[in-house]
C-alpha cells in the first residue's frame, strides 16, 4: 500500500495539472510622457492664436491612432472628451496621455519614440504657423510650407561694385542708375553688422551714380533688425502692429533717428518670393504700409512673427509663435497669409519688371 501511494504521488506531480498560468507582462513602450507634457503646456500656454486644449488634444491621439494604422495595426481606443478650453487642461492631458498609453499597449510595433513624434505633430498641426516647430534633430513644422521660387536667383547683368560676402551680400549697378543690392541673411554678430555693410553699397551706388534702390531679397532667410535697416528710408511712421495672446500689444514704427539724409531717398522697389522669410518680409512690410516702396514679384511665405522657444531636458526644442504682425496703416493681416506683390512677376522675369517700374518713377511716369 505504501509503494501504491507512492506511485500515484508520483503520476500526480508528473501529469498535466488543471492550473491557469500568469499571463506574461505585456512591454507597453515609453510614450515619453513627460515631453509631451511640456509640448501641449507650451502650445496651450502661449500660442499666439490661443489654440484650443480640446482641439490639441484631439489631433494628438489621432494623429497616434493614424500612425498605429499605418504600420499594420488598430487603435479602436476611443478618444477622451475634452473641454474646449484656450487655456492647459491637466486633467485632460492624463485622460490623453491614458489613451495614448492605450493605443501604444496593442501595438507593439511602434516604439515609445514612433508614438511621441506622432502625438507632438498633431498637436502643432492644431494650430498652424510659420513659427510653431519641434526639433530633436528632425524638424516638425505646424505649417509645412512647399516653397517653389528660386532661392539664390542670377545676378543680373551689370558692373560689380560690391562683390559677395559672408551674408551673400552683393550689388551691381544696372542700365539707367539702377543698384542692385543682395543679401541673404539680416546678419549681425560681433564682426559683422548688415546695415552698416549695406550703408556702405549705398554710398558706392551714389557714388557711382545710383538713382533707384532695388532689393532682391528672394531666398533670405531673416535674422536681426530688419525693422531698422527699413527705417534708413522712412520718416518714422507708424507701420506694423503687434498682436499677442491677451490682443492688441502696440504698433511698432519706424526710427525716425536711423533715416539717411535726403540723397539716399531715392524709389525703392523690393523682390520677394515664397522662398525665404521673416526678417524680408517685415523690411518689405514697413516700406509697403508707409508707401516708401513698391513691391515686386510673388507672394511671400507669410513668416510675420515671434517665438518662444522651450528647451527640454533631452535636448529637443518647442518653439511656440507668441507675437504676430499686421499692417497698422491698412489693417491688413500678413502672418500666414503672405505680402501680396504690388507687381506680380515671376522669377525668371522679376529684376527686369522692377528695373522697368523703377526706370519709370526715375522718369517721373
Amino acid at each position: 500500500m505504501r509503494y501504491l501511494a507512492i506511485v500515484l504521488l508520483a503520476a500526480a506531480c508528473t501529469g498535466v495539472p488543471n492550473v491557469v498560468s500568469t499571463p506574461r507582462p505585456t512591454n507597453t513602450p515609453d510614450i515619453q510622457r513627460a515631453k509631451l507634457d511640456l509640448v501641449y503646456s507650451a502650445l496651450t500656454d502661449q500660442d499666439v492664436h490661443k489654440v484650443s486644449s480640446k482641439k490639441a488634444l484631439e489631433m494628438a491621439v489621432e494623429a497616434v491612432r493614424a500612425e498605429a494604422r499605418r504600420t499594420g495595426g488598430k487603435a479602436d481606443i476611443e478618444t477622451p472628451a475634452f473641454q474646449d478650453a484656450s487655456e492647459t487642461i491637466f486633467p485632460d492631458f492624463r485622460k490623453f496621455a491614458d489613451a495614448v498609453s492605450k493605443i501604444a499597449a496593442e501595438n507593439p510595433q511602434l516604439s515609445g519614440d514612433d508614438i511621441a513624434l506622432a502625438a507632438v505633430t498633431g498637436m502643432l498641426r492644431s494650430s498652424p504657423d510659420c513659427h510653431t516647430y519641434y526639433f530633436d534633430g528632425r524638424r516638425v513644422d505646424s505649417r509645412p510650407v512647399e516653397e517653389t521660387g528660386m532661392s539664390d536667383p542670377p545676378a543680373p547683368q551689370g558692373r560689380e561694385i560690391w562683390p559677395r560676402d559672408e551674408a551673400g551680400l552683393t550689388a551691381r549697378m544696372l542700365d539707367g542708375g539702377i543698384a542692385w543690392i543682395r543679401f541673404i541673411e539680416f546678419r549681425v554678430t560681433g564682426t559683422y553688422d548688415i546695415r552698416a555693410k549695406v550703408k556702405a553699397v549705398l554710398e558706392r551706388a551714389l557714388a557711382a551714380g545710383a538713382k533707384a534702390w532695388l532689393f532682391d531679397l528672394r531666398g533670405n532667410v531673416g535674422g536681426n533688425g530688419p525693422e531698422l535697416m527699413a527705417s534708413s528710408f522712412m520718416n518714422g511712421e507708424q507701420v506694423m502692429t503687434v498682436d499677442v495672446r491677451t490682443g492688441r500689444a502696440g504698433v511698432r514704427a519706424a526710427v525716425k533717428e536711423l533715416r539717411l539724409p535726403d540723397e539716399y531717398q531715392l524709389p525703392i522697389a523690393v523682390i520677394l518670393n515664397d522662398r525665404g522669410g521673416s526678417g524680408p518680409e517685415v523690411f518689405a512690410l514697413f516700406l509697403k504700409e508707409a508707401k516708401r516702396a513698391t513691391i515686386v514679384g510673388k507672394k511671400s511665405i507669410g513668416c510675420l512673427g515671434a517665438t518662444s522657444p522651450t528647451r527640454m531636458p533631452d535636448g529637443s526644442l518647442i518653439s511656440v509663435v507668441v507675437e504676430e504682425y499686421g499692417g497698422a496703416v491698412t489693417g491688413t493681416k500678413y502672418n500666414n497669409l503672405g505680402i501680396e506683390p504690388d507687381i506680380a512677376a515671376d522669377d525668371a522675369s522679376a529684376i527686369k519688371v522692377a528695373s522697368d517700374h523703377l526706370l519709370g518713377r526715375i522718369a517721373g511716369r
